[in-house]
């Protein structure tokens, strides 16, 4: 009985090069063995090419950003479609779990401003209203979105504010409000103090406005721009600078280790390295007519109307408010979750419902809590306004002059030697849309962080959102990712370092802002640093729900409670 044996695939290769190697020599075609030979060796040639090239690509690839590498935004791309490059498979499901996190419904085609939500249209009433209510006793209130025609919705994505407040009382609380996707939304207050109250839901944004927020904000970054101002010799030149300037030719900077670039159109004239400066430059209308419309003042932060009135909250009869009672007796330090509310005003002086905050109220006493202390303060202009405040309120904090071209760019320094500690504030690098500032003044927040060392007594608080708020967010995730990074690397050398970090402001009025965009980000925020030993001091609410209009820089009343709450996580009772 005849068995066959199944060759080795090498083997074969072999058997067949052998045979048709001898069969053209049989043929004496010598000179077709000859190309046979030098097809041969051309085709390992281009085989070591190809793959040099793409062990070069690989190392390449692997100095990018673990989390992301964005293709420019300027790229026509959605921030679901956009394309990147990861390093690892953690880093790509982060990625994607934090866009998850922030997804938004937006209508499903394009609608005409009639088909949008009005304000003054839309209503709301009270779900099993009640004859009382008491401290601690959620209200459930129904929200119905009707567009232009008086028409009800049929989809979500509306953005509502709600609060309860007291003008009386000097007192306000947020509430949350859920979508429910069919033109409807509920709102959830919980009264927090005893005495007269009432209802507020605003809505911020109709969701066909929001939609092209969303849209304008992944394709077209170059709504915002900057300049970059060029010196030497006695000649200036002054260029437009970005993330990215598609089709020009320009002077690129680098920062390797945290994987940033910015790029400046080149100068006619003056080399690269001659750059100095850097400022805002302007922003570029990019609505239509059309979509104009949809931001129109009547159309946006309007109240909803209703026919409820003022009602009056009675005191727990047998119990305090439970809510109010446990943050009395939490000490504020790191890691506490924020419940939601995170706290409410009341006479003006923010009461947390996450620990039991303190009011300095007295120089003396925060000049006391700061004694032994080094504060770095790292951000924006928001946190630059807790600065500006301890050196106005602590008579023997004293700034130090460093002669920077601008005092809103600093960077800003101020010690009080008779309670020997000392707070700097520096604002975070590019893109910022501030006055002209010296570029080698502009630090990373990561770098600097990976340049301190362990010190007693160091407290960092940190910042950063609003600048990015017209990019992708791509671009906000790779800076966050750093920063992060660099601040478990400072608590591996320093565990007793403080790290506070400062959430987003209310109150984005500007060109190409929304709330619904710093919203956005401050929830990735949130998320990202939600392992990490670190405080979040949610100041989204506290400029939420104040009596006073919100506004990205808020009045000194809100500051105070905001520098009075990050104080009472530096000094915890």
């Amino acid at each position: 009985m005849s068995t066959s044996r199944k060759l080795p695939k090498k083997q074969v290769a072999n058997h067949l090069k052998t045979t048709l190697l001898d069969a053209i020599r049989r043929s004496g075609d010598y000179r077709n063995l000859q190309v046979f030979r030098m097809k041969r060796s051309f085709f390992f040639l281009a085989l070591c090419c190809i793959c040099f090239i793409i062990g070069f690509l690989y190392k390449i690839s692997l100095k990018k950003c673990p989390i992301i590498q964005v293709i420019h935004p300027s790229i026509q791309a959605t921030t679901s479609e956009m394309k990147f490059q990861q390093a690892t498979t953690h880093g790509y499901e982060e990625f994607s779990a934090l866009l998850k996190m922030i997804e938004w419904p937006l209508p499903s085609e394009d609608r005409t401003i009639e088909y949008s939500t009005h304000p003054k249209t839309s209503g709301y009433f009270l779900l099993n209203p009640q004859s009382t209510y008491v401290v601690g006793q959620p209200l459930k209130v129904l929200i119905t979105a009707i567009d232009h025609k008086g028409r009800p919705k049929s989809y979500g994505g509306d953005l509502f504010f709600a609060k309860l407040h007291s003008a009386s009382l000097k007192a306000g609380v947020s509430g949350s409000v859920m979508d429910h996707k069919n033109g409807s939304y509920t709102a959830t207050l919980i009264p927090q103090w005893s005495g007269e109250t009432e209802i507020s839901v605003k809505l911020m944004h109709s969701s066909e406005a929001i939609a092209i927020l969303h849209q304008k904000r992944d394709t077209r970054p170059d709504k915002v721009f900057f300049k970059g101002y060029y010196e030497r010799n006695g000649r200036q030149e002054v260029v437009e600078c970005n993330f990215e300037l598609p089709g020009q030719d320009v002077c690129e900077y680098y920062e390797p280790r945290y994987d940033e670039k910015w790029v400046c159109k080149r100068p006619k004239h003056l080399p690269c390295d001659s750059y100095r400066d850097h400022s805002s430059g302007g922003n570029r209308d990019i609505l239509s007519k059309e979509e104009h419309e949809f931001f129109s003042e009547p159309l946006r932060d309007k109240e909803v109307p209703s026919t409820l009135g003022k009602f009056h909250v009675l005191p727990q009869k047998n119990a305090k408010n439970v809510t109010v009672a446990n943050a009395k007796h939490i000490k504020c330090v790191p890691g506490l979750k924020n419940p939601d509310p995170s706290g409410y005003y009341y006479q003006d002086a923010w009461q947390s419902l996450t620990c039991s905050n303190q009011h300095f109220d007295e120089p003396t006493r925060a000049a006391k809590c700061l004694s032994g202390k080094i504060v770095y303060m790292l951000g924006d202009s928001t946190l630059r306004q807790w600065w500006e405040y301890l050196t106005s309120f602590i008579p023997t904090l004293k700034e130090i002059h460093l002669h920077v071209a601008h005092h809103k760019t600093g960077p800003l320094l101020a010690t009080d030697a008779e309670n020997d500690y000392l707070v700097q504030w520096r604002t975070h690098q590019k893109p910022l849309r501030m006055e002209r500032s010296r570029a080698q003044d502009l630090r990373y927040i990561a770098s600097e962080l990976d340049g301190m060392g362990a010190r007693e007594g160091l407290v960092i608080v940190l910042t950063c959102g609003n600048h990015f708020l017209t990019y992708p967010v791509g671009l906000f995730v790779r800076r966050l990712y750093h920063i992060r990074e660099a601040v478990s690397r400072l608590l591996e050398r320093s565990p007793e370092t403080k790290i506070l970090i400062k959430s987003a402001n209310t109150g984005y009025r500007f060109d190409h802002g929304s709330d619904w965009l710093s919203l956005q980000l401050d929830t990735i925020m949130r998320a990202m640093f939600s392992k990490l030993p670190v405080t979040i001091l949610d100041v989204w609410q506290m400029t939420s729900c104040h009596r006073e209009p919100e506004d990205l820089h808020p009045p000194t009343i809100i500051v105070k409670n905001e520098v009075d709450l990050m104080l009472s996580f530096i000094c915890p009772q």
